[in-house]
């Protein structure tokens, strides 16, 4: 009875994850909405949380796994600079695209690590990635919004925002890909968020900080720390104790679906008929590259 349940504890705690990451975007806009702050800002703070946190539980349960070698040292750092970004971007890409379509922009970034993958480590490119490559590079031009059937203004921030939340994604996502099994994944993030927060430090004096706080910022930092930093992370990996990580990507694709229901409900977001039909070739294309996964498991 213990192995049948295995798989749908698992199953519950990935799309439980899926849904504190698809609230994420909630919380940030929020946050930036109600406050003169900015994205960089926001980013510093949310990572500077992040990293005491973690680095105080990994201190507390294994202090052994913050002995960082010194040849891996130039990974963590990598993934510490495109982990900032990254929140830098997806911040940005809140505030300019929507809560809704910044999910989907980010769910591109397998397509990004498969590129990548192939020229750093010679990984195969079968004719079933560069097709699924080829869905997810055309649904992303689609989700974020450029009308690709009309002449019109381009909003560029918006548009440079969008895709940097897939590049900066993949390349924290790839830095940590040798990492983990090391180090575990809180040691790795511990390093990585603090890594991200002296990266933006610099930056800090010359953008606005969010001051003063009132109580709609408060508790949307606190949900955005404590249901879609920890509380997401935590689910993930516990989901991952039971499930094959082929299996775990693709639920945790209904982030997406998560996203844009709560992006409807409380942002009262409408994603076009060209964006919806974007969405679904991402996610068409991420299933297609998870599903070999899951055939043939590392």
């Amino acid at each position: 009875m213990r192995d049948i349940n295995r798989p749908v504890v698992g199953i519950v705690m990935v799309i439980g994850a899926a849904s504190a990451w698809g609230m994420a975007g909630i919380f940030v806009h929020t946050f930036l909405a109600n406050c003169n702050g900015t994205p960089v800002s926001l980013a510093f703070w949310r990572d500077l949380t992040a990293f005491a946190g973690l680095f105080s539980f990994t201190l507390l349960t294994c202090p052994q796994k913050l002995k960082i070698k010194k040849k891996d040292l130039p990974w963590l750092v990598g993934m510490g600079i495109f982990l900032g970004g990254f929140h830098v971007f997806y911040n940005q890409s809140i505030m300019q695209n929507g809560a809704a379509v910044t999910t989907v922009l980010q769910a591109a970034m397998p397509a990004v690590v498969t590129i990548t993958a192939f020229y750093l480590w010679k990984e195969e490119v079968t004719g079933k990635k560069i097709l699924s490559m080829i869905l997810i590079f055309i649904g992303t031009v689609f989700a974020s919004g450029v009308d690709v059937f009309a002449i019109g203004p381009v909003n560029m921030a918006g548009l440079v925002a969008g895709f940097g939340v897939p590049f900066f994604y993949a390349g924290w996502s790839l830095c940590g890909k040798n990492l983990v099994s090391t180090y575990g994944t809180p040691a790795c993030l511990a390093v990585a968020f603090g890594v991200a927060a002296l990266m933006l430090l610099p930056f800090q004096p010359f953008t606005q900080a969010p001051l003063p706080i009132n109580m709609t910022m408060a508790l949307a930092f606190l949900g955005l720390m404590v249901i879609s930093t920890f509380g997401a992370f935590s689910l993930y990996l516990v989901g991952l104790n039971h499930l094959s990580a082929g299996i775990a990507s693709i639920l945790v694709m209904s982030e997406i679906f998560f996203a844009g229901v709560c992006a409807r409900i409380f942002l009262d977001e409408r994603m076009s008929v060209v964006q919806l039909w974007g969405t679904a070739l991402v996610m068409a294309g991420v299933l297609f590259l998870s599903y070999r996964r899951n055939r043939h498991p590392s």
